[in-house]
């Protein structure tokens, strides 16, 4: 009797989890190439491959670094919410502001909010969870008080940084290619990247070894929020403005992404590139699902059902 194969042994048969990433999302291309002759228009492809996932993206490589830690945050859409209601507002304060001020500004208040998470978790212990929910729950309060509506007011030399081009590629993918690349060096190359993968795996180990996990931890939390702010530098700039809602939804979708890239929730296993992958196949589902004019509550569905495939698949591969 021919035997059944199963879950794992499925999993371990397509190869790792982050170079399966790449398979899905060529056969989901394939899909919506078959399902609807909308999505090989020029404007969709450009939507969905240059600029739909730029800004998930910068957030799905923050999360990656802080979960690749034994991590996690769940306020990347508040954080995203604030910064753009504050870049707006300061835009429509001083308008005549270098726009290379207000990305420092941006990186400065991302830096600053990791860092508070950081502390949070690496030490006063507060499990990630728990932590970055309270945090999620005092950032929105913090951008609905200062914004209660959407602020525009974004200048054009600011929105260069979504809109413009240099030599006719468009500036964002400038922009997210170094910053992808600048992730896997330190991530594959870089001391750091060797802590925070280390701590991820086994954090007693790590501590047995010599390195400060609280320390490596807090780290991870700051990069990860300077990758927000870029995130949130994006969608300003993209966007033309800011509000309180802008970010709604980046938090789970980031941390689907990059679930579905092979990046484990327990920590220590997954990369850049795997997580790139997850993002590219959110853009492309959620293109595929407005193409097909799909009910947006079966979207979520379908989304959660993913996410738990995806976990299913990464969780097996852990346990081999």
């Amino acid at each position: 009797m021919t035997k059944i194969p199963t879950l794992k042994e499925m999993v371990y048969a397509a190869g790792k989890p982050e170079r399966l990433v790449w398979i899905i999302l060529s056969i989901l291309i394939v899909v919506s190439l078959v399902a609807s002759p909308l999505f090989s228009g020029l404007d969709n492809l450009r939507n969905v491959f240059l600029i739909q996932p730029v800004g998930l993206g910068l957030a799905a490589l923050g999360q990656t670094f802080i979960v690749l830690a034994g991590g996690i945050d769940l306020s990347v859409g508040s954080v995203i919410s604030l910064l753009t209601s504050l870049a707006a507002g300061i835009f429509q304060k001083y308008p005549l502001m270098h726009p290379l001020l207000m990305v420092a500004i941006m990186l400065g208040l991302g830096a600053a909010i990791g860092a508070v998470n950081g502390i949070i978790v690496a030490r006063l212990r507060v499990t990630p969870f728990m932590a970055t929910l309270a945090m999620m729950l005092i950032y929105q309060g913090l951008a609905l008080f200062y914004a209660k509506r959407t602020i525009g007011g974004i200048p054009r030399s600011f929105r260069f940084i979504a809109e413009g081009s240099v030599l006719g590629v468009p500036m964002s993918i400038v922009l997210f290619g170094f910053i992808i690349a600048l992730c896997h060096i330190v991530l594959v190359r870089h001391r750091f990247g060797a802590k925070v993968l280390a701590v991820g795996s086994d954090p007693n180990v790590s501590a047995l070894s010599g390195i400060d996990v609280g320390r490596t931890r807090f780290l991870s939390y700051l990069f990860g929020g300077m990758l927000f702010s870029c995130a949130a530098i994006f969608l300003a700039a993209r966007m033309g403005g800011g509000g309180p809602k802008v970010g709604v939804g980046y938090d789970l979708d980031s941390i689907t992404a990059i679930v579905i890239g092979g990046v484990s929730l327990s920590g220590g296993t997954g990369n850049v590139l795997g997580a790139f992958g997850g993002v590219l196949i959110i853009s492309v589902f959620y293109n595929l699902m407005n193409l097909l004019s799909l009910n947006s509550f079966l979207q979520i569905l379908l989304k959660g059902l993913i996410l738990i495939v995806a976990v299913a698949f990464t969780s097996c591969k852990k346990q081999g």
